[in-house]
Parts: C-alpha cells; sequence; structure tokens
C-alpha cells in the first residue's frame, strides 16, 4: 500500500528490543480492494501520468518504481503531510481494516508478542495506523526533507512493494512474516538495514539547540532548587486577573503547595470588590480544574490557607493600599511580581502611561521602602521596536530604536503629560465648545428641541470621546516617530527604562515575554482566554480571506503562556535567591523558530481537520482553500484594498440611484475591519525581523536538580510546532476565543460551591478603585 500521504519530522530510527514480530499491513489488515481504491485517490490527485508510467518502472524494478512515485512529492511540505496521512487513514483507511485481522495482531499482543508493522507506504499513513493499533514500532519508506520541505527522493533503505503474485496470499488475516522472507520480500541483504529501517510510533522531532553557555553578563548560578527556595515564602502577585496571573498562580499552588503564601493585589470595580474578584476566578475559571481534582472539598481550605487578597491599584501611589496593609506587606514580603499592564495596542495615552509607566515608578518606591522584598516586572519583548537582528538580553535606560538623539525617557513622560493637559485643555476651550455644540445638534443647530440637561451630557460625552481619539493619536504618532510600532510597546519601553535608571541598587528582574499563547501542559492542554494577538489573524484566516501580507521567512515568536510561567517561577527564585540576571526574554524564536510562512500554513491546516469534520458545502470549500502569504504590493492589487475599492463603487453607485440600503454595506463594513486588523499587526508579521535571546532563562533551567526538571525547565526547544499549532493552539482559540469575537457566549459549566459563605478566603484589604489588570 502506497500513497501520497505524508512523512514525519523524524529521521531517527532505533533497534527493536528483544524478538520481534514483523507484520505486514497490505494484504492482512488491508484488503485488495482497499489498494485499488488507494489507485484510484491517486488519480484524483494529478497522479493519472504515473499510474500509466508505473507499470513499466515496475517492470525495471520494483525499487525504482517506488522511488519514482514519490518524485511527485517534490515541493510539499513535511507539515501537510503529516497532516494529510492523518487524515487519509481516519477517513480513508480506518474504515477498511479487516477486523479479523484487527483481532489477529491484537490477539499476538496479548501474548506479548512485540508487533512491528511492516508497509510500503510513507511512514506518515504507517504511524497513524501503528498508533491506532496501539504498535509501538514499525517499517515504512521515509521522504528526505530540506528546511522541512520534499526533496522527492526516498532515504535508504527503500521498501518496495510485494512481487507481481502476492495477491495469492492476500486474504490471510495473518500478516506476520518471517524475517528471512521479509528480507527477501523487501530487497535486504542483512537485518542492520531491517533495524535501520524501524521507526517508533511515538511522533517525535529533533531541534538542533545551542547549548547554555554563560556569559560573563550573567550570574553564575551552579545549582537552583525551585522548591527549597521558594517554601515559606511570601509572593505579592499583582495581575492575578490576566490571562499569565491566573495561570502563574495556580501553577505555583500545583507544584509548590508549601509556599507560605500568595497575596494578590486586585483593583476593586465599581460594583464588585477585589474579594469577589477572586473568588469568581475560584467559582469560574478552568484554571483551577487541576486544583479541584487534588483538593476535591477541600479545596476552600486549602486556598483560605494560601491566599489573601488586598485591594489596591498598582497605578496609584503606594500600590493604592491602606496604610496600615503596605507597612505590614512590606515587612514580610519576599518577592513582588507585577504582571499586570494595559495590553491595547494603540489605547487612550493617559492610560498606557498610568498602567505602564507610573506603575513602575510606584513599584519601585514600594520595593525601596520594604525590608527585602525583590521585584520581578513583567513587559514585553517587542519594547525592542521596529529593528532587525538579534536581540541580546540587556537592560538598557533610554533606549529608542529610532536613535533618537539626546532621548531622555524621564523627560518624554513628563512632556507625554504636558501633552496630555494640553489637549485636556483644549477640549474645554470656546472654540471646540462651539464645534462640538454644533455637532451635537446636527443640521440647522436648532436647540430648541432639547433640554439643556440632554445637550450638556451630550456634549460631555462628545468633549470626551474628542479628548480620547485625540490622545489615542497622538501616542501613535509619537510611538512611530521614535522607532516603536504603537503605544504600547512604547509606554513598555518607558516604564523599563525607568526601572534600568532609579532601580539599579535594588533587586530587580525584567522579564520579556514573546507572543504568549496557549498552554501545552498546565493548567491543561490548550488553555486561553480572553482575544489574544494570534487570535483575530488565525480566525481571519479560517474566513474566505485568502492572501495575508507577510514575510514568509520572518519568526513569529509565540510561546506556550504555561512555559512563560515556569520561566517566571525560575526567574523568582533566582531573584529571592540573587543569583538573578536584570533582564530575562522568554521566546522560542532564538531556539526553536517557527516562521510565518510555517504558522500560516500550519493555522490553515489545524482549519483544514476542523472543517473537514464539518458538513455542508461552505466546509468543503474551506477545506479546498488556504491562506498563503503574499508580498504586500500582492496583497494591494489582489485582496482586501482591491475588494474593497470594488465594493465601494458599488454602494456608492447605489446611493447614486437612491437606494435606501447599499447592496454590500456589510461586505464594506467587514473589509474595512479586516483591512484595519492586517494594519494593525503588520509589525509582527511583515516587519522588524527580531530573533531574542533567552539563554538568561535556559542557563537557570540547565541547574535545576533531576527532580524539579520536569516541573519547572525552560525548554523551548520541547515544543513540536505541528503538534502545538494543530492539536492545541488553534483547537484552543476555536474553543475559548472565537465565540468572543463572534458575540457568542463560552460553553456553559457550574460554578464551583467552595462553602466560603459570605466569609471572603482571606484577610481583604480596603477598597481602592483602580486599573489592574
Amino acid at each position: 500500500m502506497s500513497d501520497i500521504s505524508p512523512t514525519l519530522s523524524t529521521h531517527q530510527t532505533r533497534t527493536v528490543a528483544g524478538h520481534p514480530v514483523y507484520w505486514r499491513v497490505e494484504g492482512s489488515l488491508l484488503e485488495l480492494s482497499a489498494l485499488r481504491q488507494v489507485e484510484r485517490w491517486r488519480r484524483r490527485a494529478g497522479m493519472s501520468l504515473m499510474t500509466l508510467l508505473r507499470p513499466a518502472a515496475y517492470l525495471a524494478g520494483r525499487t525504482l518504481a517506488t522511488r519514482l512515485l514519490y518524485t511527485l512529492l517534490r515541493g510539499v511540505t513535511r507539515d501537510r503531510l503529516d497532516l494529510l496521512g492523518e487524515e487519509y487513514f481516519e477517513y480513508f483507511l480506518k474504515p477498511r481494516l479487516r477486523r479479523k485481522a484487527v483481532e489477529a495482531l491484537q490477539h499476538a499482543q496479548s501474548k506479548g508478542q512485540q508487533i512491528v508493522l511492516i508497509g510500503q507506504s510513507l511512514d506518515h499513513v504507517l504511524r497513524p495506523l501503528a498508533r491506532h493499533l496501539g504498535v509501538e514500532c514499525f517499517v515504512a519508506n521515509r521522504m528526505e526533507f530540506r528546511d522541512g520541505v520534499a526533496t522527492g527522493r526516498l532515504l535508504l533503505p527503500v521498501v518496495r512493494p510485494r512481487g507481481p503474485f502476492a495477491w495469492i496470499a492476500s486474504g490471510d488475516v495473518d500478516g506476520r512474516v518471517r524475517e528471512a522472507a521479509l528480507l527477501s520480500q523487501l530487497g535486504f541483504e542483512e537485518l542492520a538495514q531491517l533495524a535501520a529501517a524501524t521507526q517508533p510510533t511515538r511522533r517525535s522531532f529533533a531541534v538542533n539547540a545551542p547549548a547554555v553557555v554563560p556569559f560573563e553578563t550573567a550570574p553564575r548560578v551552579d545549582r537552583l532548587s525551585v522548591r527549597r527556595t521558594l517554601a515559606g515564602k511570601h509572593i505579592l502577585l499583582i495581575g492575578v486577573t490576566g490571562f499569565i496571573g491566573k495561570v502563574w498562580m495556580v501553577d505555583l499552588l500545583e507544584q509548590i503547595p508549601d509556599i507560605a503564601k500568595i497575596t494578590l493585589l486586585i483593583r476593586r470595580n465599581r460594583t464588585t470588590t477585589a474579594q469577589r474578584r477572586f473568588e469568581k476566578i475560584v467559582e469560574e475559571s478552568p484554571t483551577l480544574d487541576g486544583l479541584q481534582r487534588q483538593y476535591d472539598t477541600k479545596l476552600g481550605d486549602f486556598l483560605r490557607k494560601r491566599i489573601e487578597v488586598v485591594e489596591g491599584d498598582v497605578s496609584q501611589p503606594g500600590l493604592g493600599l491602606e496604610e496600615s496593609v503596605r507597612l505590614r506587606l512590606s515587612r514580610s514580603l519576599d518577592l513582588v511580581v507585577n504582571s499586570a499592564g494595559l495590553t491595547d495596542f494603540n489605547p487612550d495615552l493617559r492610560d498606557a502611561i498610568s498602567s505602564n509607566v507610573e506603575s513602575a515608578e510606584h513599584l519601585l518606591n514600594f520595593i525601596r521602602a520594604s525590608d527585602h522584598a525583590a521585584l520581578v516586572h513583567l513587559s514585553t519583548c517587542y519594547v525592542v521596536g521596529m529593528r532587525d537582528g538579534r536581540v541580546a538580553e540587556g537592560l538598557r535606560e533610554n533606549y529608542n530604536p529610532g536613535n533618537v538623539k539626546n532621548f531622555d525617557a524621564e523627560r518624554e513622560i513628563a512632556s507625554l503629560r504636558e501633552m496630555i493637559q494640553h489637549i485636556e485643555e483644549r477640549s474645554e476651550s470656546p472654540e471646540l465648545t462651539r464645534a462640538l455644540r454644533r455637532q451635537a445638534l446636527g443640521r440647522g443647530a436648532d436647540d430648541s428641541g432639547v433640554t439643556a440637561g440632554e445637550l450638556e451630557g451630550v456634549l460631555r460625552r462628545n468633549r470626551s470621546r474628542w479628548v480620547r481619539n485625540k490622545l489615542v493619536r497622538v501616542g501613535m504618532r509619537r510611538a512611530q516617530y521614535l522607532g516603536w510600532p504603537n503605544t504600547y510597546t512604547f509606554t513598555k519601553s518607558l516604564g523599563e527604562s525607568i526601572l534600568a535608571r532609579r532601580g539599579k541598587d535594588l533587586p530587580i528582574a525584567v522579564v520579556r515575554p514573546s507572543i504568549v499563547e496557549s498552554s501545552r501542559q498546565s493548567p491543561f492542554s490548550g488553555w486561553n482566554e480572553g482575544i489574544n494577538t494570534s487570535g483575530p489573524l488565525s480566525y481571519l484566516l479560517g474566513t474566505n480571506f485568502r492572501q495575508l501580507p507577510s514575510n514568509a521567512k520572518k519568526c513569529l515568536d509565540v510561546i506556550p503562556v504555561d512555559m512563560v510561567c515556569r520561566g517566571m517561577t525560575l526567574i523568582a527564585a533566582a531573584l529571592i535567591e540573587r543569583k538573578n540576571a536584570r533582564m530575562y526574554q522568554l521566546a522560542t524564536s532564538g531556539i526553536n523558530p517557527c516562521d510565518m510562512g510555517r504558522s500560516i500554513e500550519l493555522t490553515g491546516l489545524a482549519h483544514r481537520k476542523h472543517y473537514r469534520t464539518q458538513q455542508g458545502i461552505e466546509h468543503w470549500l474551506k477545506v479546498k482553500f488556504e491562506t498563503i502569504p503574499v508580498s504586500k504590493q500582492r496583497y494591494e492589487r489582489l485582496s482586501i484594498p482591491m475588494q474593497k475599492a470594488v465594493v465601494s463603487g458599488i454602494n456608492r453607485f447605489a446611493e447614486k440611484l437612491s437606494m435606501k440600503k447599499p447592496p454590500l454595506a456589510k461586505a464594506e463594513r467587514d473589509l474595512n475591519r479586516a483591512e484595519k486588523l492586517i494594519e494593525l499587526y503588520e509589525p509582527f508579521i511583515l516587519h522588524n525581523e527580531h530573533v531574542f535571546e533567552c539563554e538568561n532563562a535556559r542557563l537557570l533551567s540547565a541547574v535545576l536538580p533531576d527532580d524539579e526538571r520536569s516541573a519547572f525547565a525552560f525548554e523551548p526547544e520541547a515544543i513540536d510546532w505541528w503538534d502545538y499549532w494543530i492539536n492545541i493552539h488553534v483547537p484552543a482559540l476555536r474553543r475559548w476565543c472565537y465565540p468572543l469575537m463572534e458575540g457568542r457566549p463560552l460553553e456553559s459549566r457550574p460554578p464551583r460551591d467552595l462553602g466560603w459563605g459570605p466569609e471572603p478566603s482571606a484577610a481583604a484589604a480596603v477598597a481602592h478603585s483602580g486599573e489592574n489588570r
């Protein structure tokens, strides 16, 4: 059985332990009728010519015929072949397995025989078959790949098809073959060739990660025990209502249950106390499912002992804490972790300054006033701005990617505050008030039909909107002038500069994650929350949109949230031990890169896997067409901008005909939204080829004791992007993020009843409004 399905990403071989039993797939597990179906499938795939040539090639030699068959796969990526192999097995081969043959194989396994499947197909098809049957090893043909793309050549040894009279024995459900006969059938000369061709069923992949080499700038660390260091410690976590903060809190509680206390700083909403916000997390968040299974009815008691909630606001002086609470915490805290921040790319400049800059100032003052607390401050890798190349782990004050001379971060912050004040004062000017009044009254400017109170309310809302829009534009322009793509990275970098300048004598570590996405393992595989960076783009690629302007070779630096949390835990332990570096980047591009071309293809394959299970012509069409990376010029000429121009022209023509509603109004709105989305993400998918080093975190990981590596090791090289993207990340987005984009509710689940009643889970501090997410 040979086909044009996928080849796995490993070229590793291994010898089967003990005495293996070789089991031929063709003719036993699969009937000849299934093989004839394979031939028809080949022709549908554009292999008619090869079908005609194959008999002649077969006469010249079965090995030559096999090699010739697979030359047509040249140019197909390994990722695509992997998915097509699974798809082909699931929808074609699996329904055609011979029940009696499967039972015979399972009977042999029950007697302790170690089965090795033998098939002339590619390993991409035989691997899912072996996995389905519970077989640990198999022998199949393997394609040669260069940079993840098939060359069209088979690796040695080649598993050739059986002889012309093999059909005589095809009805036998017992596929066992003696070694001598098998060597003759395959054309092998010795058992070593058979052993070399044997592959493990478990999917594996190899990343040539560089060795961890400590440089002079990194502190020397010989050993770091996370559990010993964090046991009995008191940690203040800011930002637990966010994606990273929530996962890290749960990770600490699961992996370090003897931690003394985790105090959560949560802001009070208008109608919800900090305590109640935390209780809603515990009652509703799936992140605590593992703790629920671990502690069952005692979960509430465990959280009472380990968690304290205080109300405050990191953007306010003293963190917005009541004086008595602040003094108590300053004496007992060992570590403060700030994962809060405003993550909108282009927010109101006032909000960005408050959340990303002023919070850093207040944290510095709090740490300086404390007895022995250290600070972990989360930033982002993309503070590097619009520049290319390798990004080292260094904390610099007054950094600006535009290399503007005499740039000073503190003067810049003061200038921004003056600009904010000027715009707010201008919004109250008589000239703008008259303009806003005319806007509120509409044509004719007749105020006889509205009351003074109603008019004043409209003026107040319009003035607030004018100030907000003005400050959004001002922040964007200033950020781009200085070399940052947006206000978010601009203000995050200003916050870093404040920490670098004013915190030189303090125990501080700045942590820069890259694009944080769905979890691999913790709190469970496939957890995501909210509308994150890759969610909108991934959603767009699953629609009828087909051309994405991007640099196919540019790395999209995505890192799972639980990998980030592992890095944070290592850094927290190193900081408490005072063996920390000043800067840690938690990223994958320097160790295990996944470029834009591959990311786009993997996203398309993940959507294909989903739509393949759906019914209807719409889903069938989406299976047939996938998004491809294109140049910006082609995108503008053939994709959304061109389509929008055509649709807008039709709508304008309809307006000239005095039609009440343009026929394509909704289509024009959708195209506008898609165009703005792509413009927003262009710095991440088209420009600025960054490679982020992460050696400082890998150095800490390398000195972990063996019994802690499975829980805390920071290993970007362990991420199998094919499995992560197709089986974890995109399904997680489909479950947790896409419904929010479509305005649908998430799946409902009953709240946990912990029996807390009206009593708080721990001491709650004074209420204080503010922002902390």
